[in-house]
């Protein structure tokens, strides 16, 4: 008989919180009296105390006066079946800066709201990304305002430079040459004060004010410049984000820590906004939460629980997936990405774990989590892209500054030529020869920057 999606047949008390303690995302679930009931081993680590010692504690005495008094009002919407989500910023213990979505869901048993489950999601990545994407988005139009205003400069000059050249292309009285070939040398220095004029725009500076020559290729640094709320330690001097406590808090066994707990940490499951499934030996599926059961629904899977693997996906799921579920029934936990058209066509993206489950040191099945990171994919494909975009205008930039300082010199040695031959007094046809030469030059080059 075919169990329905989200059952726990097989699945006892340890083995749910062995499922919790797998995920990397911390989680933590209190009741209406604001005591924890349930952590998990990622959230144990990150508040830096063993999970059993979090069982029972006030919610003040884990977070701190301080914090506690944050997070109040959205625990108490919680309780009121509103839930939540909001951008924090903690340091870690080793002083480096981390921002999480903060998630605050009712937990429901019986349709009865029971309590609160509080989800970290990390998005430091995602966010350095983002404001990543800002800073080299204004970089490059930094670079385009210069640009515009080099060409800007560039025409007017072109236009006054062909009216010099044709008036030394002109006879002239012997009387008047030298008056005139002053002028003209006067306007040629007009000229390059118009192009130096022209690149005024500032280029693109770091946010220490100093001038940015390179592009990083490096991913996202871990401090983000987003303003969000950061908190380094609250009033009692509590540190907020410990990831290494996990090292010296050691963690119970499962089963002692699932005693009693079994229909908390079961609606806790289904509140998370990770796909969780859990299958046995057999490839056979053996649950699915809500989050799970949704997934499949798009796909027109409305009871999967006890059918194989092959059974629910489609041939060529199964044959880029086979070699990972083989290995993780091996006892060797899998993680990669996978990328996946919704029935609707929309492209998702996500990060998937397949971890062993493993009971008296023998691999029953596994555990397998897929979390959503479209929005963090995006976020690196437009860094990329913005990336690129702004690497090519740097270049751009660079072979526009190495012409527009040639016909700067060009415009120089011309004006200087002019001067020349108007205080020689002599034979002036060879310096005003030479002066066109540059001249040209120069209205050549304006012609490239155009």
């Amino acid at each position: 008989m075919e169990e329905p999606v989200g059952s726990f047949d097989g699945l006892d008390g340890a083995s749910l919180v062995a499922l919790l303690d797998c995920l990397p995302e911390p989680v933590a679930f209190w009741d209406r009296g604001e005591r924890c009931v349930f952590a998990n081993a990622a959230a144990a680590a990150a508040l830096g105390r063993s999970a059993e010692g979090l069982r029972g504690a006030p919610l003040v005495d884990v977070l701190g006066t301080h914090a506690a008094r944050l997070v109040r009002p959205r625990f108490l919407n919680a309780l009121e079946d509103v839930g939540s989500e909001q951008e924090r910023a903690m340091f870690d213990d080793e002083g480096r800066l981390r921002h999480y979505r903060t998630i605050c869901v009712p937990v429901r048993i019986d349709e009865v709201v029971v309590g609160v489950a509080v989800v970290l999601i990390d998005i430091t990545e995602e966010l350095n990304a983002q404001a990543e994407v800002a800073r080299d988005s204004l970089r490059a139009a930094r670079l385009t305002e210069r640009h515009r205003l080099m060409t800007v400069a560039g025409s007017e000059v072109t236009g006054r430079l062909r009216q010099t050249l044709d008036q030394l292309q002109t006879p002239c009285p012997r009387d008047d040459l030298e008056a005139n070939l002053h002028q003209l040398a006067e306007e040629l220095r007009s000229c390059t004060r118009r192009l130096r004029e022209g690149t005024r725009a500032s280029p693109p500076a770091s946010e220490d004010g100093t001038v940015s020559n390179t592009v990083s290729t490096t991913a996202p640094s871990t401090v983000s410049t987003s303003p969000l709320p950061v908190d380094r330690q609250d009033s009692d001097g509590r540190r907020l984000l410990s990831a290494s406590a996990s090292q010296t808090c050691p963690q119970p066994g499962a089963a002692h820590r699932a005693a009693g707990l079994e229909a908390e940490v079961s609606a806790l499951l289904d509140q998370l906004p990770v796909v969780i499934t859990v299958w046995d030996r057999t490839r056979s599926l053996r649950y699915a939460n809500r989050a799970a059961q949704a997934l499949l629904a798009k796909r027109g899977i409305t009871k999967a629980t006890g059918r194989r693997l092959e059974q629910i996906v489609s041939e060529d799921f199964l044959r880029e997936h086979e070699a990972y579920a083989a290995d993780v029934l091996r006892g060797r936990t899998q993680s990669f990405h996978r990328r996946q058209i919704s029935p609707d066509g929309q492209e998702h993206h996500f990060h998937v774990r397949y971890v062993p489950r493993i009971v008296d040191g023998e691999v029953v099945g596994a555990f397998a989590y897929a979390c959503d990171i479209t929005d963090a994919m995006k976020a690196g494909e437009e860094l990329i892209a913005a990336r690129s975009a702004y690497a090519a205008l740097q270049e751009r930039q660079a072979i526009e500054d190495r012409l527009h300082a040639s016909i700067l010199q060009e415009l120089f040695a011309a004006a200087m030529l002019l001067d020349a031959a108007a205080r020689s007094g002599g034979d002036m046809q060879a310096p005003v020869e030479e002066s066109k030469k540059y001249l040209q030059t120069a209205l050549d080059g304006l012609s490239q920057l155009s």
